[in-house]
């Protein structure tokens, strides 16, 4: 999430918060507290029931914008260079660069039919996700596992560390995925 993503959020959550906390003061008299302002009677069509709903209700959505505000702040950002820095240097290497290598390891293996590769980049995390058509076959679940492995560990060979980038691989059968689509359709 980028950094104009994260400031209009923010933004909109903050009006989001002081309407809601308006709405509370406006609500107070449903709980006793010691300041005071207009009843809610004093307007037409509202009854007594609603103030305290209204004020809990107000209440919950506050204490959701505040989460949903420190999860906004706090919320990886997404990038298409992952940055490794070393005594010896820094090592920038692009989210193409990636897909590209992962695309070839598994373009090697018979049991996948036109492999596709996603990468999502995070400071210190890279996910891959591999999609294509799976050949059934009952040695399939091992060979997946070798791959899901392979990947692992030619993509941290290829950044030079192991230490301080976490990898996670995901390889998807479309084929499933297709045909709850169709069954679904049907």
């Amino acid at each position: 999430m980028g950094k104009l993503r994260k400031l209009l959020i923010s933004i909109l959550l903050l009006g989001l918060f002081i309407t809601l906390f308006f709405v509370i003061i406006e609500n107070q008299q449903a709980i006793n507290l010691p300041i005071y302002f207009i009843s809610m009677d004093d307007y037409p069509l509202v009854g007594q029931y609603i103030q305290p709903v209204l004020f809990w209700l107000s209440l919950v959505f506050i204490v959701l914008a505040v989460l949903l505000l420190i999860m906004t702040i706090f919320y990886p950002k997404k990038s298409n260079t992952l940055t490794i820095k070393h005594e010896n240097g820094t090592l920038k290497v692009q989210k193409k660069a990636v897909e590209n290598f992962v695309l070839k390891i598994v373009s090697k293996e018979p049991f996948i039919e036109n492999p596709r590769v996603k990468v999502k980049m995070y400071k210190q995390k890279i996910r891959i996700k591999i999609a294509g058509n799976l050949r059934k076959s009952m040695s399939i679940p091992d060979k997946q596992n070798a791959l899901v492995d392979e990947v692992k560990n030619e993509v941290s060979a290829l950044m030079g560390t192991t230490d301080n980038i976490k990898t996670e691989v995901r390889l998807e059968d479309e084929r499933k995925e297709n045909a709850a689509e169709r069954s679904k359709v049907e």
